[in-house]
């Protein structure tokens, strides 16, 4: 027998999935973004830029060039130079390259000028040799790279001077009696022989262009979707309807999702359809042009497709849950637009990966976002299957997509994100007059200074790190809790409470310490683990350390590598930050987020995960204490510990053997592992608030 709940819930699922599929199909934009642009525009852009391009490159070759040759101060004779054989070669439009070059003539001191007011495209200077050049006259081409026509015919002078050096050759050897001077020329012929097959050629060639395009048209597909399905609800002002409906957040979210998911699937099967028949079409083109030029069996990418489709409708799921995450936080389409495109530039950037060359598609990337995705297509198309590798990119975007659903449920459960005005704006561009004072930052706010402090740390603290090195690292500390501080004053935020300005208790203090030590211990595994996988990124960050730290003190470097951060990223990223995510996000969303923030913010692969973990520590403890003092504790104390065993290695490889091992057997790993979770269990145990003190600090 059916579940009559069970049979009530999906009722109520298909309802909302089918209101939503109405709405979407009514939509203009969703219908062009979804079947115009792959059937239609995606063809025409591809043929209309071969065509384009084929035009150009011939009228490139048909124009004519003026150009101008200078060879008073030559030596005609020496080592065979014909001026006379020059200009006929470069005036010859019937040799191999067929080029058009019209010469000038110009008198040798005007040539510079004339080149300057574009009447020639580029001219020929032949200088005198003198004992540098080996007796050789030396032929200098001048041109205009800023312009277009003399830099090709730049490009075609050097071409001809090419047949001209080869002619020369020939001359010589003959003259001196060698009977086949192409021999001398050209002692060894190169020859290339391809082994792979026609349809794995034309498989690496779409390997490399069809992630991109799937993956884009995808994010396109769902972004439209997932905007009509939640900020344009706020828009239109029906959100407070559907929510008055005898139907839970679950049921509302699970059928906005599949209806998002809809789109974004059929979407990418109509690119798929497209490419696929786009590419039919050229290789017809090819096989009536030259039937003996490329001969493939259509019928053997069946299998390769078949799979492609199945992952890619798995990343059409999690691509869907993922723009209807950032979607929700908008109250508009102009909004959610806003917020998208960061998420499309990222999404596009980890496309590029089938770009890189000799990348290796291990279990790790097949479980990336994104890049999984693109590895995959590119390997299935070249027939490499390997099912253990296609089975965690399934299961993996299967996953996330369902942890974005579960954070998209709870993101309706709250009424501030569905329903809140004051927390959306960014009043740093509004005039300080007309900001009320108090509170925390509104989280785009927040948003905006942790990016305004990335872009400082990417374009000033480089340039200033690379020329003062350890004090370079210093003044970058000091802009990154400049951009905070200057956004709480400019908005009147209350800072105490955006920098979380508790002193905390003793046994708090002990609980952090004790945690710290356990998170420490984790985290050593996972960055051994993960140095064994990214050998390279371990490497790069130890050399910038040593670079950075090149001829410095103990007692700077902690200040600077220890001290300094614990103040400065710690009010950036567990105050300002997390104060407005708390604020606006679910708790345990706001430390996810913290966390990954402070990870990203690290630039580095692997730090990232090292990083991101101790940031998510970080925010749980602030979370619980309100004491940004007991973060800055921990993140002193984890930065010294690297300071003090760079600087005396032997009294901390008595002390602590583990930090200087390359590796870890599985019993080390293990009893690390249970070390530092019982350690870092037992001082959150300590720094947990009673109900009593939670409800004080409120």
């Amino acid at each position: 027998m059916r579940n009559p709940a069970g049979t009530t819930k999906m009722t109520k699922i298909k309802a909302i999935y089918k209101k939503e599929m109405l709405d979407l199909l009514r939509d203009k934009k969703t219908l062009i973004m979804m079947v115009v642009v792959p059937l239609l525009l995606y063809p025409l852009i591809m043929m209309g830029s071969m065509l384009f391009g084929s035009a150009i490159a011939s009228s490139m070759q048909s124009d004519e060039y003026h150009i101008a040759v200078v060879d008073d101060a030559a030596d005609s004779g020496i080592n065979g130079y014909d001026g006379a054989a020059l200009r006929k070669l470069l005036a010859d439009t019937e040799d191999e390259l067929e080029y058009h070059l019209i010469i000038e003539e110009i008198p040798s001191g005007e040539c510079a000028g004339a080149l300057g007011a574009e009447t020639i495209d580029a001219y020929i200077e032949v200088a005198a040799p003198d004992a540098a050049d080996d007796g050789r006259n030396v032929l200098t081409i001048y041109y205009l790279s800023s312009k277009s026509a003399s830099e090709t015919a730049a490009d075609m002078i050097a071409d001809k001077l090419e047949l001209y050096k080869k002619q020369t050759s020939r001359q010589i050897l003959t003259a001196l009696g060698v009977e086949n001077p192409d021999v001398l020329l050209e002692p060894v012929t190169v020859a290339f022989d391809d082994q792979s097959a026609n349809e794995e050629r034309v498989g690496r060639l779409l390997g490399m262009m069809l992630p991109m395009l799937m993956v884009t048209s995808i994010l396109m597909g769902a972004f439209y979707a997932a905007v009509d399905a939640t900020a344009g609800e706020k828009e239109r002002g029906t959100l407070e309807t559907l929510l008055t409906l005898p139907v839970g957040n679950d049921e509302l979210i699970t059928g906005k999702f599949f209806a998002v998911s809809t789109v974004a699937v059929a979407s990418a099967v109509l690119n798929l359809v497209s490419m696929l028949l786009m590419s039919i079409y050229f290789y017809a083109v090819i096989q009536t042009e030259d039937a003996q030029k490329l001969h493939i069996n259509l019928t053997d990418f069946i299998p390769a497709l078949l799979i492609v489709l199945l992952c890619t409708v798995a990343f059409a799921l999690f691509i869907s849950a993922v723009t209807m995450c950032v979607t929700t936080f908008a109250r508009s389409f102009k909004e959610a637009n806003n917020y998208a495109t960061p998420l499309m530039l990222v999404v596009m950037f980890a496309s590029f990966v089938t770009f890189v060359p000799n990348i290796e598609f291990t279990g790790l990337l097949a479980a990336m976002p994104v890049v999984n995705i693109s590895l995959l297509i590119s390997s299935i198309l070249v027939f490499e299957y390997d099912f253990s590798v296609i089975m965690i990119v399934l299961a993996t975007n299967i996953v996330y997509a369902a942890i974005a659903i579960l954070l998209l449920i709870r993101l309706y459960d709250s009424e501030e994100m569905m329903f809140g005005e004051g927390d959306t704006s960014i009043q740093i561009f509004t005039s300080r007059k007309e900001i009320r004072g108090g509170g925390v930052p509104t989280m785009s706010d927040a948003v905006l200074v942790v990016a305004t402090a990335l872009l400082l740390l990417l374009y000033v603290g480089s340039v200033v790190q690379a020329k003062f090195m350890l004090w370079g690292l210093f003044i970058t500390q000091l802009l990154i809790i400049g951009v905070p501080l200057l956004a709480v004053w400019y908005t009147k935020r209350d800072v105490r409470e955006t920098f979380s300005l508790r002193l905390p208790k003793p046994v708090w203090v002990l609980g952090a310490v004790l945690a710290e030590t356990g998170c420490y211990m984790l985290v050593l595994v996972v960055s051994l683990v993960l140095g064994r996988l990214f050998p390279q990124d371990i490497q790069t960050v130890n050399e910038t350390m040593d670079h950075i730290l090149g001829g410095a003190g103990f007692v700077p470097a902690l200040l600077v590598i220890a001290l300094a951060p614990a103040v400065c990223e710690e009010a950036l990223f567990r105050g300002y930050f997390f104060s407005a995510a708390e604020k606006r996000l679910r708790p345990a969303a706001a430390i996810l987020i913290g966390g990954a923030v402070f990870g990203i913010y690290h630039l580095s692969f692997v730090k990232f995960f090292t990083t991101g973990i101790l940031g998510i520590l970080f925010c749980y403890v602030v979370y619980r204490t309100k004491s940004i003092l007991l973060t800055s504790l921990m993140h002193f104390l984890n930065n010294a510990v690297s300071v003090v065993a760079i600087f005396y290695p032997e009294r901390m490889q008595r002390l602590l053997p583990v930090l200087f091992q390359e590796s870890l057997d599985v019993g080390e790993a293990l009893v690390l592992v249970i070390a530092g979770t019982v350690c870092m269990a037992g001082g959150l145990f300590l720094c947990t608030r009673t109900s009593k003190e939670r409800m004080s600090a409120g």
